[in-house]
């Protein structure tokens, strides 16, 4: 099989001889069209392409012998299509069409690469015409590049077990996670009996029990609020007042893209946070959360305002309204996942370590419903002439906001949208709701929240509750779970903000599931992988999510 995949990998890089086809070398195009990164290569899907004058550039990463298929299907024109890596360093000091090229081809309507990438590192794809990147010539057209992964697709991961004796070899297995648990759980007296529930873990031989702890009880949700749907991230400041023209405010395209230091000098390679993508170009890294600080202060309306075209700009819808009137397509995507628990990172590899819920909803197995926490948001996709990034807006830890996406989600937490749109009214709509939520959230935090942990967060609602809403007051649907927003909020007074009903109308999974029904078909639109899929880490859950998809009728 091996051979086979080598045989392929030499024969595409050698097709364009046989189709008549010119040969890439840097400098080609110069004065004649642009070679622009394009960002995350569509793996796993299309993308349609109108050329412009401008060549794109997707990325991709290999983990070592990852295996892609490549189809560039040219609309009334010949395809030509180049791959060039492994790059130096996370590429983004290598100019477009700089790198070794690994494999290419074109000549032909439809331009086709079976390739192995041996080593690992940042690989481009370079989807242009015969005309442009074949023979040096204008680039125009229109062209549709499709991406498969047949092998090696995502890192390594890191099960529970193997991390723990990592730790105990290291001596420090209880303290560490007995450190995590207090960070995320404020309630003493839950806390210990964790913490109890460690120790039996960890004075187990086999760890018996490490594969699904800390397991929660729905029943129990309200003394554990703050550590459910918690994502660690670099929180926007709603209080920054922005001013200035938008392009100098994201400044230069310079990611960083560094990894965090390591949690204690008695775990080398043992790092708190997500590994950085490498995929997103260097604008869209560098540009999300300086963006994202943007859009938080417009929302808070503390008085910032940014200047763009000539154009005075005081909230997030005014500032999408004005890329999308020059010439920027904006995607808004109802995106949900797996909350990243421990969200660690061990030498190479993603850490799988999820918090576990016992939801109490029976399914038709007579198992109860047991699922990892989900994480969920509305996220914004932006390209264009001048701005190329992506934001999400959700309720965190330190309150609402919108955040830049910039981390590459391990594989095991998934990632999926229930929704996604490119329609300008629907993506206008999301930010108005998404500017009223943050104001509320402000408001709340410091009147019934006042002088809780976390300053209310799961009292108030988690990131589900905060994306529930914009769904609700956007489109009137509510699918995901679970919601923590208190009941008892229902009671307080009118903010008259334009969310008191939607507040209200929103299910309080913490106190109770009311509707067995409704919540079941919420959770299960929670989950981020297809039946079957190689993703899924964990057969019993894997059993139990089919089960409750045909409970369902999905």
């Amino acid at each position: 099989m091996q051979m086979r995949w080598l045989l392929l990998s030499l024969l595409g890089a050698c097709a364009a001889d046989g189709a008549d086809s010119g040969h890439w070398s840097f400098g080609k195009g110069d004065g004649v069209f642009d070679l622009i990164e394009a960002g995350p290569a569509p793996v796993g899907g299309s993308v349609d392409i109108k050329l412009d004058h401008r060549v794109p550039a997707y990325r991709v990463e290999s983990y070592g012998g990852t295996r892609l298929a490549i189809d560039l299907a040219g609309q009334g024109t010949q395809a030509h299509v180049i791959v060039e890596g492994p790059l130096d360093g996370d590429g983004d000091k290598v100019a477009v069409g700089a790198g070794a090229v690994v494999a290419e081809t074109g000549g032909s309507d439809d331009a086709k690469l079976d390739l192995v990438l041996t080593k690992p590192g940042v690989y481009r794809i370079l989807a242009g015409t015969e005309d442009s990147l074949g023979q040096g010539r204008a680039a125009e057209g229109s062209l549709s590049l499709g991406v498969t992964c047949e092998a090696a697709c995502y890192r390594p991961q890191l099960d529970q077990k193997s991390f723990v004796q990592m730790l105990q070899q290291s001596g420090v297995a209880g303290q560490l996670a007995k450190g995590e648990i207090a960070k995320l759980v404020p309630d003493q007296a839950t806390a210990d009996a964790l913490g109890m529930q460690l120790d039996q873990i960890l004075a187990d031989p086999n760890l018996a029990g490490v594969d699904r702890f800390p397991l929660i009880s729905l029943s129990s949700i309200s003394t554990v609020r703050p550590a459910l749907g918690a994502i660690s991230a670099k929180a926007p400041d709603p209080d920054k007042v922005m001013t200035g023209e938008l392009g100098q405010l994201l400044g230069e395209c310079s990611p960083d893209r560094s990894l965090p230091a390591d949690v204690d000098p008695r775990m080398p390679g043992v790092k708190y946070g997500q590994f950085p993508s490498k995929t997103l170009s260097p604008c869209q890294f560098a540009h999300a959360g300086k963006l994202a600080q943007v859009l938080t202060s417009l929302a808070a309306q503390n008085g910032s305002s940014v200047t763009f075209q000539g154009k005075t700009i005081t909230s997030p819808r005014e500032l999408f309204e004005a890329l999308i009137a020059s010439g920027h397509t904006i995607e808004v995507r109802n995106e949900r996942m797996y909350a990243n628990f421990l969200s660690m990172i061990v030498g190479d590899r993603d850490l799988i370590w999820p918090v576990w819920i016992d939801t109490g909803i029976a399914l038709s197995s007579g198992d109860s419903f047991t699922i990892p926490v989900g994480h969920s948001g509305h996220a914004w996709r932006i390209s264009g002439p001048v701005v190329n990034t992506r934001v999400m807006f959700y309720l965190g830890i330190s309150g609402a906001g919108f955040f830049g996406q910039t981390d590459q989600r391990p594989a095991w937490s998934g990632t999926i949208a229930g929704y996604s749109s490119t329609d300008p009214e629907l993506v206008y709509a999301t930010a108005d709701v998404a500017g009223e939520y943050l104001r509320r959230n402000r408001v709340e935090r410091s009147t019934v929240a006042a002088g809780m942990p976390a300053d209310g967060y799961g009292y108030v609602g988690v990131c589900n509750d905060s994306n529930a809403a914009l769904e609700y007051a956007t489109r009137g649907t509510i699918t995901t779970f679970p919601l923590l927003r208190a009941k008892a909020l229902d009671s307080e007074a009118d903010l008259g903000d334009g969310l008191d009903d939607v507040m209200r109308t929103l299910p309080k999974d913490g106190d109770g599931i009311t509707d067995p029904a409704d919540a079941l078909l919420r959770a299960v639109d929670m989950q981020p992988f297809p039946d079957g899929s190689p993703l899924m880490w964990d057969s019993v859950l894997g059993a139990q999510i089919a089960t409750a998809r045909r409970d369902v009728g999905k």
